[in-house]
């Protein structure tokens, strides 16, 4: 218990976050529902699961796999990218961040990776890759309920955008070489049948939490059990720092989105689709495209913008997306003795790179 204090309470992000946290409550009020509980619950269930996997040395195995499948850097680089791009479809960005990244440091100890940009991109695309369906990240999932959206109506808008985001994935291979690697043999790699079907059910039970067919308490409950039947030692691992940063981050918005002057200001600034549209980019890069999209919705009726808006605006800065906060914090996880700044200045150029190619891509959807 100790250890994991120590490690919360020397984690700068989040310090750094509850210090802003104190400072908004002085300008506006917090209500219970601006904290996103589900969002913590899922977290929690998502990160220890992926470190029960890492335990078992499962992370490992693929890594193995990839390598032993790829000729050269690029193909290891597009498989893992598309694998982002398509896996946060089905199973969220943050299943994808918090799943590949460790996975890409496990590939970097056998074969040396531009371990930077290939996490900055594998965000980028998890990013856009989970806008294409409904449930593929929370702001989705809210937007269709409060616009009462019907599904092709929502295929719409998202398919365009999930097209022209295949295709920047596929050009952006193209600027990693392809010098072969060697072809390492795989480390064999075994389970116990006990393991095996506890692992399979509780990925299982929490995969439904996530897609909302059970609730989140459930995966929660699942991946603690599973943690406790494998290995007790698996809860001093766990990033509660994240979780903690999170929970900062819902008082800094739930505080100022209260404040008189901001909802005047945010009232003015709706007016027509292409101010909508920036001001959904402009909200995200500030409190993140989730609760830009709960707040802005609340001044519009319009769908179109606000989605191209929070999904575009999941570029960006680090706080433009929950997401781009989680990689930024496995990176700080997995890369211990790397300096957190030069991952920050060339996640920051990609972004804003991708950020501007896609509000061109924006306006012209609009």
């Amino acid at each position: 218990m100790a250890q994991i204090i120590k490690r919360i309470f020397t984690d700068k992000t989040f310090l750094f976050t509850a210090i802003l946290a104190l400072l908004s409550l002085g300008f506006g009020t917090v209500k219970t529902s601006d904290i996103d509980v589900k969002t913590l619950m899922a977290l929690l269930s998502l990160i220890i699961l992926i470190s029960i996997f890492e335990v078992l040395g499962i992370l490992k195995f693929f890594a193995g796999f990839i390598i032993e499948k790829c000729k050269n850097l690029r193909q290891i680089v597009l498989v893992v990218l598309l694998l982002s791009f398509f896996g946060s479809m089905f199973f969220t960005n943050d299943v994808a961040i918090l799943t590949l990244i460790p996975i890409i440091f496990n590939i970097n100890r056998k074969v040396k990776l531009p371990k930077i940009s290939l996490i900055s991109l594998t965000t980028i695309y998890a990013n856009l890759g989970s806008a294409i369906t409904p449930f593929g990240n929370p702001q989705n999932l809210y937007l269709v309920s409060f616009y009462h959206l019907k599904l092709f109506d929502f295929f719409m808008h998202s398919l365009p955008i999930g097209f022209i985001s295949l295709l920047t994935l596929f050009f952006s291979s193209f600027f990693y070489s392809k010098v072969l690697i060697s072809q390492l043999s795989q480390e064999r790699f075994t389970i116990k049948k006990r393991e095996f079907y506890l692992l399979g059910l509780t990925t299982f039970v929490v995969l439904l939490g996530l897609l909302n067919f059970l609730p989140i308490w459930s995966s929660l409950l699942a991946s603690l059990g599973c943690a406790f039947l494998i290995n007790k030692h698996i809860y001093k691992e766990v990033d509660y720092g994240i979780i903690l940063t999170f929970l900062n981050f819902f008082i800094i918005v739930g505080a100022l989105s209260r404040i008189p002057v901001i909802h005047n200001f945010i009232t003015d600034l709706m007016q027509g689709e292409t101010s909508i549209f920036f001001t959904s980019i402009g909200a995200s890069q500030l409190i993140s495209n989730v609760p830009a999209a709960v707040l802005l919705s609340k001044f519009t009726g319009h769908f179109t913008p606000i989605y191209l808006g929070v999904t575009i605006g999941g570029l960006g800065t680090l706080v433009a997306s929950l997401a781009n906060l989680l990689a930024f914090r496995q990176y700080q996880l997995y890369a211990r003795a790397s300096s957190p700044i030069k991952f920050l200045l060339y996640f920051t150029f990609l972004n804003i790179l991708l950020l501007t190619i896609f509000i061109l891509v924006g306006l012209g959807l609009l």
